[in-house]
Formats: structure tokens, C-alpha cells, sequence
């Protein structure tokens, strides 16, 4: 004979509800227990109380829920994203609030992220007819903003994607920050449920590229001087262009015996372990000294305006160069861009570059704040140690 549940009286032939000894009666609503409550709003703790006050209740309880069902079904897809950014700039860094707003502004508006207003998360810029008429000729497709999130469907996505050309390995980043803002809604129920939810985010496209001396002394040679000091000392400590080298201040910056240390703080690195830049350069070691001294404060390296770097503007930035490369006669790998500083640095440092040394792949992994299976996937096939013991075998 089963034992019934104590604490608990069900509320006779309405199953729905059921009072719980010693706080009160309550109402199911998706495995969550609710209180029913009198018409001012207090809860029914009394567990003799009338049973048409707590019927009553009960009915209250089904017509709010009712009401709050067809408030969800029409909530449109910008008002999710909009309070996801919310929260976002609210919980995350400035850098996941800035790339998301941009991916949702896109999504929600159909035009590129330099029409957002940037302090207003997916907001446009004020509008003026001059930026109006720019607005109708940069159109990328009509924005699914003002769709209803129910109505949403994964051939949206395709087609959002497809009005994409240019994207190619930044898919994955696109959708992801879609999807998050309608989990978000979901978690947080402003809509009852994500209408994307199982689409298939693309795998990342590793994009494994190299720059040689002589395209990096092009680089220098037809940019100006900040982000040539960009590239140069990316690609001679391997930093990550947005989250370290465009964030190093003077407080990450440690000397010792004619060498220097940038340290940050596991919180500050995006796989949350504290990562130590080491570096003997003497000219690398002389041009953070000098950036220190004119930028004592914040960071320490900064754009022509005086501003300091984000990604973005240096992946922008390195574009631009590539592009003017170009016209002039000098390629660099198709899927080149400002993360191949950081490859550059690796296949240089397996074979010796710049100190005649070749070394393993563990070592760096350590260098470059990576695991070393990270480093294999990516590096193996420039290192020189790691596959002598294969030619060996042959």
C-alpha cells in the first residue's frame, strides 16, 4: 500500500491545487508551486479556509496564467534581445556586450553594426534623412525584430545567413548570439519557448595563417604607426589582439633582470586561467616602456584618435591594410586578419625564429596559454621537433 506524501492535502477533485502544512495553499504550474492568494494579494495559509475562497483562487491563478500566455505569444523578437542585452551588460564584459549587440542589431534591424547606436545596445543611431537614405542603400535583408518569436522558424536563420556572404567563419558566433538571447527569454520567461532551439551551429573554421617577414614589413610600410605597433607586437608575443594586447595597462606589466611579464588574472582571460606573457626583446621590452609613459593610466596602447583598441576596430583595421596590400601587388593568405599575428608567433617560436631554437609543441602551449592539444590541432604540422620522431620511424 503506497504511503501518501505528508505535508500535503490535495484539494479534492481539483487536482490542480493542494495545501502544504504549515505554509499555505498552491496551484502546479510547470513543476513550479505557486501560492494562491486572496483577491488583495495575500496568500491562503489558513488550511481550513473556505473551500469557495480557495476555488476562487484557483480560477484567479488559471485566468493570470491565461493572460500571461497570451502576453508571451506576443512578445516580438527585439524586445527578448533587448533585455538580454540588459542583462548582459549587466553580468558580462564590455567586449561580449559590444560583439553581441552587434550580431543582434543586425539580425533584428538588417543593417550593419556601424549604424547602431553604441551606448544604446540595439538601438539605432539617431536618424536623420542623410543617414536614412544611407540606411536604405546598406539594407543587408528586412530584419526580423518586429517578427513574433513564435513565428520565427530555422529557415529565418538560413536566410539571414545566406544574406550574408561575406561571413564565412563568423557564422558560428552569429547564431550563437541569437540562440542565447532566446534561451535567455526562455530561462527568464518572457516567451514560452526558443523556436530555434537543435539548430546546428556550424563548426568553427580554424583559419591556421601565416605572415611572412617580408608581407609584415609591407604591413608596416603602408600603415599608420599605431597599428603598425600593433601587429609588430602581437606577432612578436603572441598576444591575443582583443582580450590582451588592446587591454594590457601598466598594472600587467612586471620587470625583472632585463626581462618583462605580462600578467592577467584568470578572470580577465577568456579560458579563465591566468596567463603570463613572457618576453626578452629588447625592442619589444622598450616600446611597452615607452607606451607606459604616455599612457599611464588604462591602456596602454591606443588608435590614432588617442582611444584604446578594440578588437573590432584592429580587425577592421588589418583589413583595410590587406586590402591596400592587394592593389599593390602583395597577397597575403585569403583568410588572413589580425588573429594571424598570434599564428605567426607560433610557427615562428617552433622553429627557432628569432632565437635559433626550435621548440615543442608543450612548451608552446605554455608560451601561448593553450593546452598543448589546442596547439597540436592547430600547429603540428610547423613543428620541426614534434615531427622528426615520424621521419625517424618511416
Amino acid at each position: 500500500m503506497s504511503k501518501s506524501r505528508a505535508g500535503r492535502k490535495r484539494g479534492g477533485k481539483q487536482r490542480g491545487f493542494f495545501y502544504r502544512k504549515g505554509r499555505g495553499w498552491y496551484a502546479l504550474q510547470d513543476q513550479r508551486q505557486i501560492p494562491l492568494c486572496y483577491e488583495d494579494g495575500q496568500p491562503i495559509k489558513d488550511e481550513n479556509a473556505p473551500r469557495e475562497e480557495v476555488q476562487q483562487a484557483y480560477a484567479r491563478f488559471l485566468l493570470d496564467r491565461q493572460k500571461e500566455a497570451e502576453v508571451i505569444g506576443q512578445t516580438i523578437i527585439l524586445d527578448v534581445c533587448m533585455a538580454y542585452l540588459e542583462h548582459v551588460k549587466a553580468m558580462g564584459s564590455d567586449e561580449t556586450h559590444f560583439h553581441r549587440a552587434d550580431s543582434l542589431f543586425d539580425f533584428c534591424f538588417g543593417l550593419p553594426a556601424r549604424y547602431r547606436d553604441k551606448t544604446e545596445g540595439v538601438a539605432p543611431k539617431e536618424l536623420t534623412p542623410k543617414l536614412k537614405r544611407q540606411m536604405k542603400r546598406d539594407r543587408i535583408h528586412d530584419g526580423y525584430g518586429r517578427m513574433l518569436v513564435h513565428e520565427l522558424t530555422w529557415g529565418d536563420i538560413d536566410a539571414w545567413i545566406a544574406a550574408h556572404e561575406k561571413w564565412k567563419g563568423g557564422v558560428k558566433t552569429q547564431i550563437q548570439a541569437v540562440k542565447r538571447a532566446l534561451n535567455f527569454g526562455t530561462e527568464r520567461e518572457l516567451i514560452e519557448a526558443n523556436p530555434i532551439k537543435g539548430y546546428r551551429v556550424p563548426k568553427s573554421q580554424s583559419r591556421v595563417t601565416y605572415i611572412t617577414p617580408e608581407q609584415e614589413e609591407a604591413c608596416y610600410q603602408n600603415c599608420h604607426k599605431p597599428l603598425a605597433l600593433a601587429i609588430r607586437v602581437c606577432i612578436r608575443t603572441g598576444a591575443r589582439f582583443g582580450s590582451e594586447f588592446a587591454r594590457l595597462t601598466a598594472q600587467h606589466v612586471h620587470e625583472q633582470d632585463g626581462r618583462m611579464e605580462w600578467v592577467f588574472k584568470a578572470e580577465e582571460i577568456k579560458n579563465r586561467k591566468r596567463r603570463i606573457i613572457r618576453i626578452t626583446d629588447t625592442d619589444i621590452i622598450e616600446i611597452a616602456r615607452r607606451q607606459m609613459k604616455q599612457n599611464p593610466s588604462g591602456a596602454i596602447f591606443r588608435n590614432t584618435k588617442g582611444e584604446p583598441w578594440i578588437r573590432p576596430t584592429l580587425s577592421r583595421a588589418f583589413l583595410r591594410i590587406k586590402k591596400r596590400l592587394a592593389k599593390k601587388g602583395i597577397q597575403l593568405d585569403a583568410d588572413a586578419c589580425m588573429y594571424s599575428t598570434r599564428h605567426t608567433y607560433a610557427k615562428r617560436i617552433l622553429q627557432g625564429y628569432w632565437n635559433g631554437k626550435p621548440t615543442n609543441i608543450e612548451t608552446l602551449a605554455r608560451l601561448m596559454g593553450n593546452t598543448p592539444q589546442v596547439c597540436r590541432d592547430h600547429y603540428l604540422q610547423w613543428s620541426e621537433i614534434d615531427n622528426e620522431p615520424l621521419w625517424e620511424a618511416c
